[in-house]
């Protein structure tokens, strides 16, 4: 085989990857709810960039750096607890949030906007009803 093909073969898989990633982020980003959140797990230093979905009774969390359209978190509205607020930088239109879900401790960084749009969504929940039988 010779070099030029190659070289063609390699940059069509390059080109088709990169669209595949463009296409999923755009599809993501363009649902209704979306917006940018990055997860931080508890112990770890590193940040992972993601985005999230409201759903209507749950939040869907993917990885920003990945060619699959499935979640990789999803948080029950009802089971996501919400902690202490800590704004980044100067201007702090980037906040942190501690979480709690289920007994997992992990933090969530987004604009300020997305947050009050977070914490609406928990707070707008239905009361749950006791079951009779």
């Amino acid at each position: 085989m010779p070099v030029w093909e190659m070289v063609v073969a390699v940059a069509l898989v390059v080109i088709a990857l990169t669209g595949g990633f463009l296409l999923r982020l755009r599809y993501l980003a363009g649902r209704v709810g979306s917006f940018e959140c990055a997860l931080r797990p508890a112990g770890s230093r590193h940040w992972i960039s993601g985005i999230a979905v409201f759903g209507y009774d749950e939040l869907e969390w993917h990885r920003l750096v990945s060619l699959g359209l499935r979640r990789r978190r999803r948080f029950r509205r009802d089971d996501l607890e919400l902690g202490p607020v800590h704004r980044r930088g100067q201007g702090g239109r980037v906040v942190d949030v501690h979480c709690r879900y289920r007994g997992e401790d992990f933090e969530l960084a987004m604009v300020e906007d997305s947050h009050s749009a977070l914490v609406a969504w928990i707070e707008s929940a239905a009361p749950s009803q006791p079951t009779l039988f």
